[in-house]
């Protein structure tokens, strides 16, 4: 089971929004993210948030849809995007792609990469992607990339990776030692249809640019 969730950042094209939207079986929005889906002619099944920054018409034309609305306090211990997050790992989802999880607010963005770490806890498979980037987090084991993008760049999000190598990349790696900060493993490029990572242990952030 596939979730969307939307948030309140730069939005999805509606190209990137109805790639995604093929195979979910549920769409969730934060918030502000409601005006994007408004524009694209979308209805949530769940709105989700305090409402401090959708439009007020926009909330009001939800609100008679066919659309569950749950309103959360503006000071809260979450952010909107945890919360929509929490909903769908209520809903036993076995993946979530987030939209609108990139933008101004650098703070946030650091927060979402979190959520993209919590999912590992629940054994969720999540990606944070936007019209330019995806983003997502994987843990030790072995991983085939078959991707289009040109560049990807990883970063240690534990301590350490342990024996990271990589195959089919213009800078491949065998058994390095990959610590948080270590900026080696930024801005590497594609060279095949293929990419194989694999390290022994740790948390590997992985951010592949489409240009």
């Amino acid at each position: 089971m596939k979730a969307v969730i939307i948030g309140g950042g730069i939005p999805p094209s509606k190209e990137l929004l109805e790639e995604e939207l093929s195979d979910a079986d549920v769409l969730i929005c934060a918030d502000g993210g409601g005006d994007c889906l408004y524009k694209y002619n979308k209805v949530p099944d769940y709105l989700l948030g305090d409402f401090d920054s959708i439009n007020k018409e926009v909330l009001e034309f939800f609100m008679h849809s066919n659309c569950v609305i749950e309103t959360y306090p503006a000071e809260k211990d979450c952010t909107d995007s945890e919360i929509c997050f929490n909903k769908a790992i209520e809903l036993k989802v076995s993946s979530i792609t987030m939209l609108g999880f990139t933008g101004s607010r650098l703070d946030h963005f650091l927060g979402n990469l979190g959520l993209l770490k919590k999912s590992l806890d629940y054994g969720v498979k999540s990606i944070i992607r936007d019209n330019n980037n995806k983003i997502f987090i994987i843990n030790e084991g072995c991983t085939v990339l078959a991707e289009e993008g040109k560049f990807i760049s990883l970063q240690a999000y534990s301590d350490v990776v342990e024996n990271l190598c990589l195959v089919g990349v213009k800078y491949p790696l065998r058994d390095y030692m990959l610590f948080k900060g270590d900026l080696r493993t930024i801005s590497n490029e594609f060279v095949s249809k293929d990419t194989l990572i694999s390290f022994d242990l740790g948390l590997l952030l992985i951010i592949i640019a489409l240009d």
